[in-house]
């Protein structure tokens, strides 16, 4: 059995710490609270070690967000209490920051706070979306139901998220095999068939000359080209999360050709759809506002619905606040002045992400069909030069032979 860390307090305030061999977080509380002690925190004892350290990002990905929210769902409509549903998930959950998520939220519980205070206390590792919804859970008692329509929302992000990485799958094969192919000609066959064509003698051409150059430089100087390139990618990296940085890229993905457009298109149907998930929770279009335009990844837009915000709070209806940003569509102004005025604009907007959902994955489509061409002629480019640097020379000595 798996050994968990506690901190108790006992009946003179006393703090006492410990390691407990139990189950399961819920038979550990169990007996520590056999013994009259109040719980201050519990968690899995991981022990010491390089293993155990957390690395990289505490936020948890779609596919951690759809299983919480669907075994939550499942566990709650069975009649399952919340302390005893999230202890259950917690031996159902697989990764290492989503058991550390959902532990944290039991403990929080399990000391006294509500279930919306626990999940905000995890902003770093759950989106905005969530944290809301849950809270309107909470309120309504129909907690359930949110985490269903949550599980429903994290599924169709988690598709088109899914349908734009295995559209960008062969740009990327074709842009490593490129590099790899070009660093192995300059670091391997260069240098050898070089010293053969400096033996033979003869005037070689500049072309030749030049990839020669290039080859020794990489060879005997790899650790500048590597300083080069991990300078410019971390400087580049700095540049791009830095409040400047991060804007003038948002802004160039939503201008460049194709790529625009698909920008565009993954905003708007994100857009529909979060805003349609929020309404239907019970939420305010105010602060569904406020929530999507952070879950969007763009400043840009995220800054154009901060003021979009400012015009509701003014009694501006959705519709007319968001006319005037461009990058969406005009058809995001029809349909929802038409759900608007129907009253059922949860309904028309989630209507609306189906259609842009498909609009966004003929416009990925659209841009890596673009995408291979051209990095099938930078490829042929890249390559035909260094061959042809080494044909060149071989080719001219071959007819004064004959």
């Amino acid at each position: 059995m798996p050994n968990f860390r506690y901190q108790v307090l006992d009946a003179s305030g006393k703090r006492t710490s410990g390691v407990i061999d139990a189950a399961s977080i819920a038979d550990a509380s169990r007996k520590l609270k056999g013994d009259g002690k109040y719980i201050a925190s519990i968690e899995l004892d991981k022990g010491a070690g390089l293993m155990n350290m957390e690395v990289g990002s505490k936020r948890l990905n779609t596919k951690e967000l759809v299983l919480i929210s669907r075994q939550l769902a499942s566990l709650l409509s069975a009649g399952i209490t919340v302390v005893r549903s999230l202890d259950m998930l917690y031996q159902q959950v697989d990764t290492k920051r989503a058991r550390k998520c959902v532990g944290e939220i039991y403990e929080a519980i399990q000391s006294g706070r509500t279930l919306s205070d626990a999940f905000r206390d995890q902003k770093d590792a759950l989106p905005t979306i969530m944290i809301s919804m849950v809270a309107a859970g909470e309120e309504s008692g129909r907690l359930d139901e949110i985490m269903n329509r949550l599980a429903e929302h994290f599924q169709k992000e988690s598709k088109l998220k899914n349908k734009i990485s295995a559209a960008m799958v062969y740009p990327k094969i074709l842009f490593f095999l490129t590099i790899t192919i070009t660093v192995g000609l300059l670091t391997f066959l260069v240098p050898g068939i070089a010293d053969t064509i400096r033996d033979l003698g003869g005037d070689l051409p500049k072309l030749t000359k030049g990839v020669m150059a290039v080859s020794d430089s990489f060879v005997h100087f790899w650790w500048v080209y590597a300083i080069v390139i991990g300078g410019g990618w971390f400087g580049f990296t700095t540049w791009k999360h830095s409040e400047k940085g991060h804007a003038q890229w948002d802004l160039m993905m939503l201008r460049i050709p194709i790529v625009g457009k698909a920008t565009k298109m993954n905003a708007s149907a994100r857009f529909c759809r979060t805003v349609s998930t929020l309404l239907k929770s019970g939420i305010s279009v105010l602060q569904a506002v406020e929530i999507t335009g952070s879950s969007l990844d763009n400043v840009i837009l995220e800054q154009k619905l901060a003021e979009a915000r400012i015009e509701i709070r003014k009694g501006v209806s959705l519709s007319k606040s968001i006319k005037n940003i461009t990058e969406f569509p005009p058809m995001i102004y029809a349909m929802t002045a038409i759900g608007e005025e129907s009253g059922t604009l949860d309904t028309i907007l989630e209507k609306a992400a189906d259609f842009f959902e498909d609009e966004a994955d003929a416009a990925t489509q659209k841009m890596t069909s673009a995408l291979e061409p051209c990095m099938i002629i930078i490829m042929a480019i890249l390559i035909g030069t260094v061959v042809g640097a080494i044909a060149m020379p071989i080719f001219g000595m071959a007819q004064y032979i004959m």
